[in-house]
């Protein structure tokens, strides 16, 4: 330990490169799908408007070199290596004014940890970099003041003896760094829970719905909105829901997507709802609305979906519009270069707005399904939202006639039904027996129903719903 305290600036290395480190594998391993989040949530242009309309901000300035940063985001390595050097920063500065203030430095080094809590403190929501980079430049101002005026002068500040001891200094220097390390990881629960929500946004952008029903189990769905959606949009996707909507949670026709929310990611999680629906429409609204919530006014991951979707429409001039904007970037080259030959593709083509498939409205979800369905009845997708909701919204003789309609062209034998639609139909034939003429109920399901009810005639209600939890029976009790 004497050949560092003899050379302070070797110790000061060393303490530099830990915290480094250390920050670098915090914030890529703890807070990696934040990163890419924070991308998508901000926008830069290298266009000279954008550059106006920043310097119209309080603090517009730090608001620009924030957003350009932020672009590197993407690559969740590189953004944390943004990070670390923003909680590296303080460190470094305040060593090197120890080195140039005091008298045998190498003591009082542990010194420059100090600030570091305080920073960490607040760092994770400095969503737009405005604190790190106003500490930035305090600090990196104070110690450039304290070179200068040592330039001239060595002032060679003696600090009291007892601060030099051992022993103190390294219980400071391991406090410092312990509440940082727990202030940006372990003091506020909602940075876990920002993560994860951040994760199931980065797997439903790429429509990894197995990863989705990995991550997000029944009981987590069942107890949280956000996980719930992305689980039965998960199952909608892989054409289970008829078969498991229950089991995760579903209460309701609202339970499929958020209604009248300004949040960021629940309306991005709308988007990618009616994007996965095909309808357009109500995915650009949506994505707009997002967009809007960023400190710009626009965020990369609403300017790439509304570009993606007004290509898929072949609306050559709203395509070329959003890709052209997002080719003012600076890590965009190779998303747009990608888009190119698409434009192209569509150049000469007329848009499908025309198509009624897509004038879906986004007022009321389960009237948007219905009139989806009526287009398209033999969609599959759209009939399992539609009779799940009404089903979740206890409309059962919704449910018996538009299951009617759109049996004939998807279960045309009658058989191979989805285990919610037996359940549902079993109990029905309770009260109008002619209705399982038509359709041929499983002997699972009729074992399963004989069950349940045995055990509610025999007093038994409490195990016959536990046992049978997941079923439209218990959710109808």
């Amino acid at each position: 330990m004497k050949k560092f305290t003899d050379n302070p600036w070797r110790l000061l290395a060393l303490i530099s490169t830990s915290v480094y480190v250390i920050f670098w594998a915090l914030w890529y391993f703890c807070y990696k799908y934040v990163l890419i989040w924070l991308e998508g949530y901000s926008y830069f242009s290298t266009l000279p408007d954008y550059w106006e309309l920043c310097k119209s901000l309080p603090s517009g300035f730090l608001i620009y070199v924030g957003s350009f940063l932020h672009q590197f985001y993407l690559m969740p390595a590189v953004g944390a290596a943004i990070q670390a050097l923003f909680d590296l920063w303080p460190v470094l500065c305040t060593g090197i004014m120890v080195i140039r203030l005091t008298k045998d430095p190498g003591r009082f080094l542990w010194i420059s940890l100090i600030p570091l809590p305080f920073f960490a403190y607040q760092q994770f929501w400095d969503l737009n970099l405005l604190l790190a980079l106003k500490w930035f430049i305090v600090f990196t101002s104070a110690m450039l003041v304290v070179i200068l005026v040592t330039s001239f002068r060595l002032l060679g500040i003696v600090i009291p003896r007892w601060i030099c001891n051992t022993a103190f200094s390294i219980t400071i220097s391991v406090a410092a760094l312990g509440l940082s390390i727990y202030f940006l990881v372990g003091f506020d629960p909602r940075t876990r829970e920002h993560e994860e929500r951040a994760c199931l946004e980065f797997l439903g952008e790429r429509h990894l719905w197995d990863d989705i029903l990995e991550r997000v189990t029944p009981q987590e769905a069942r107890s949280d909105e956000f996980k719930k959606r992305y689980a039965l949009l998960a199952l909608t996707e892989k054409g289970i829901l008829s078969d498991y909507a229950f089991r995760y949670g579903l209460a309701g026709s609202d339970d499929f997507f958020f209604r009248e929310t300004i949040e960021p990611m629940s309306l991005n999680f709308n988007a990618l709802l009616y994007q996965c629906l095909g309808m357009h429409n109500a995915s650009i609204h949506q994505s707009y609305q997002f967009g809007v919530q960023s400190v710009s006014g626009v965020g990369f991951a609403s300017l790439r979906r509304m570009a993606d979707l007004y290509i898929d429409l072949k609306d050559y001039r709203l395509a070329k519009k959003y890709v052209d904007v997002l080719s003012h970037s600076s890590c965009y080259r190779s998303w747009v270069n990608e888009r190119i030959s698409k434009l192209e593709a569509i150049k000469d083509s007329v848009p499908s707005y025309s198509d009624p498939t897509y004038a879906a409205t986004i007022a009321n979800f389960t009237h948007t399904i219905s009139s989806m369905v009526d287009r398209n009845r033999g969609n599959r997708k759209y009939t399992d939202l539609l009779l799940c909701s009404l089903l979740a919204d206890e409309e059962g003789d919704k449910f018996k006639k538009i299951f009617s309609y759109v049996a004939q062209v998807q279960y045309p034998s009658g058989k191979d039904l989805p285990r919610l639609y037996e359940e549902a139909l079993i109990l029905i034939a309770m009260v109008d027996p002619d209705i399982l003429a038509a359709y041929s109920i499983s002997e699972d399901t009729q074992r399963r129903f004989a069950d349940y009810v045995n055990m509610m005639n025999a007093g038994r209600g409490t195990q016959a719903l536990r046992k049978h939890a997941d079923t439209y029976w218990a959710y109808s009790y």
